[in-house]
């Protein structure tokens, strides 16, 4: 019986954990502490990079399909194939650029929340 309770008690604990460690500090007046503008700021450039990564990340691998797709289509005409190169050269160049744009804008966004500027 007392294996029971203790294992009980152990899964209510273990599901109900992660509340306390999340809960939000309160304002001394009752309401929720306001947030600040540049973590709104932060927020919302947090949530336009990742959708513009995962936009870019797509358009990339269908890139990439399509030019696996002409190679395997290609049957050795030199026009197909310098065709199929130049898209997964230009896939190439999109991933960087997509690389280099986060990069950039990453290191900008720390700049301006540390104060580097």
């Amino acid at each position: 019986m007392n294996k029971k309770i203790f294992s009980l008690f152990l899964i209510t604990f273990l599901l109900i954990s992660p509340f306390f460690s999340l809960a939000q500090p309160k304002d001394p007046f009752g309401g929720n502490p306001p947030i600040l503008f540049s973590q709104m700021v932060t927020n919302v450039l947090t949530i336009i990079l990742t959708l513009l990564w995962i936009v870019g990340g797509a358009f990339v691998t269908i890139m990439f399909v399509l030019a696996g797709f002409k190679f395997l289509t290609a049957q050795g005409e030199p026009t197909k194939v310098s065709e199929a190169r130049k898209m997964v050269l230009w896939g190439l160049v999109g991933a960087a650029v997509m690389i280099l744009a986060w990069s950039v804008t990453s290191i900008v966004q720390k700049a301006l929340l540390f104060g580097a500027f």
